[in-house]
């Protein structure tokens, strides 16, 4: 560790978290990663990273520094935080970058900030793929003096970070965010099942897309994952299916009736809960192809 750059506790190393951690190590920060599958540390430990056995050696491990939590949903980041107010907090910097909701990322806040510690929401969009390369965008909500105390942290994960506002802010951004990704991957899975139902070239027609206004980059990346048929997952669909869950809920906590985003939300829990879950989230063209039986 170098004057500048604090021990940095890293909880959760899965599709994200792992080469998340990877690029903080290789960066030069003193890494503490905790996962509960321990095997799934190995990679990092092999890098230099130190392993810890269990939530509370993380967080007495780094006191007054930083931990980045960034567990699958709700109840995994809720059971960190009650293992980690019972440690002394007094001056550490907490960052949620996993997908949460918004009431409990403002409860989990509070009870952080009840222990002595800070918190920022801070989830991310970019996949595996930004996760690796470092590129992800990143939705921070919170104080401006605790997200720029994180913002070297930041400058290693992501190639953009924008505050959005208070506790929570974030994750009401990347609510939107995956809002529009679940609707985008199920428009371009059935843009690409219109090709193969009437025997159009696929690779032809996703060009031609790309060239216009239908260009995004989910047609880009997925739409040639559709085509390859390679669905080994990068995101998972039952990561998508339950952010999806997640957008409509908060809606409806607002009263507001969102016809599509509803829409898209069952699709992809009907999708789960046919077995597709595990596949990546561009296996949703999988998912019709096999409704249709083509």
């Amino acid at each position: 560790m170098t004057q500048d750059k604090p021990r940095v506790g890293f909880i959760g190393l899965g599709l994200m978290g792992r080469p998340m951690a990877t690029n903080l190590i290789q960066a030069g920060f003193d890494v503490i990663a905790y996962n509960r599958t321990p095997a799934k540390a190995d990679p990092l430990i092999s890098l230099g990273a130190t392993r810890a056995a269990s939530v509370t050696e993380v967080f007495s491990s780094v006191t007054a520094g930083i931990i980045i939590i960034c567990v699958t949903d709700t109840p995994s980041l809720l059971d960190v935080v009650g293992q980690a107010v019972q440690t002394s907090l007094s001056g550490t910097l907490i960052i949620d970058m996993g997908t949460t909701t918004v009431e409990a990322t403002q409860q989990a806040a509070s009870r952080i900030t009840d222990a002595g510690g800070v918190y920022v929401d801070a989830p991310v969009s970019g996949g595996a793929v930004g996760a690796a390369e470092g590129t992800l965008s990143i939705m921070a909500g919170g104080d401006a003096s605790d997200i720029a105390r994180a913002q070297p942290i930041f400058d290693v994960l992501g190639k953009a970070t924008t505050h959005i506002g208070p506790i929570g802010s974030g994750q009401i951004a990347k609510s939107a965010n995956q809002a529009i990704v679940g609707a985008t991957l199920g428009i371009v899975s059935e843009a690409m099942l219109i090709a193969k139902a009437t025997g159009a070239d696929q690779s032809k027609m996703r060009a031609a897309l790309l060239g216009g206004f239908a260009q995004s980059r989910i047609l880009d990346l997925h739409g040639q994952r559709m085509i390859d048929k390679d669905f080994t997952p990068g995101g998972r669909a039952t990561t998508q299916a339950k952010d999806m869950v997640q957008a409509v809920d908060f809606a409806r906590s607002y009263d507001l009736n969102l016809p599509i985003l509803e829409l898209c939300s069952d699709l992809w829990k009907e999708m789960a809960k046919d077995g597709k879950g595990d596949l990546d989230q561009s296996g949703f063209y999988k998912f019709l192809l096999d409704r249709h039986n083509i």
